[in-house]
């Protein structure tokens, strides 16, 4: 891909780095149950990202993009999705947040833990437009290959975020603390849903 494609890396860097719901989601996930369990969110936005990217290529995105309609619904449904997450994240007892790097997580958390990192990834509109506006310049006919940058990129941060994330869990687990970082994150996924309230085509 040459240049191009070097550019497009920059700029997953840039947007996989930036905050948002998805590093809340990995910040989140890595102080309530460690860098382990925090990673299998992560491989669910990563899934999310390759599903995305997969509805763009085949026009999906496009279809979207020119209904109103289409898109009303799956920005609404994403923001219901944020506001489900705020409000689980603002019940969450603070008890139940003592760390737990070493444990392997159960089968049963691990995948809903991956459905909810892949639900967060396809229910954001601006993921979709994302890969809608850089794959077709980029690609160039290796749009695998894009997608599989992109992934490995938001893998290799995610889990860099979440380590740190894991390496203070002994502090942020405290019940004090953790009540207090529940608050924030609740408000935050709270604060991204009304943001996303006012995306346009």
């Amino acid at each position: 891909m040459g240049e191009a494609y070097w550019v497009f890396v920059v700029m997953v860097v840039f947007t996989v780095s930036s905050p948002g719901p998805g590093v809340l989601m990995t910040l989140d996930n890595a102080v309530a149950v460690g860098w382990r369990a925090a990673m299998q969110g992560v491989l669910g936005l990563a899934l999310g990202a390759a599903v995305m990217a997969g509805l763009s290529s085949a026009g999906i995105g496009l279809l979207i993009r020119s209904s109103p309609a289409l898109f009303q619904l799956l920005k609404y449904a994403g923001v219901a999705y944020l506001f489900h997450l705020s409000f689980k994240t603002w019940r969450r007892d603070p008890k139940t947040q003592a760390p737990r790097r070493e444990t392997a997580p159960a089968a049963g958390a691990a995948r809903k833990r991956l459905l909810e990192g892949a639900l967060l990834q396809t229910s954001n509109p601006k993921s979709l437009f994302f890969f809608l506006s850089v794959l077709p310049p980029v690609a160039h006919g290796a749009a695998g290959s894009a997608v599989a940058t992109y992934c490995i990129v938001l893998v290799l941060i995610h889990g860099l975020y979440a380590g740190l994330a894991a390496k203070a869990s002994a502090w942020l687990s405290r019940p004090g603390s953790a009540r207090l970082l529940s608050r924030l994150s609740a408000l935050m996924f709270f604060a991204f849903g009304v943001t996303m309230l006012t995306l346009e085509i």
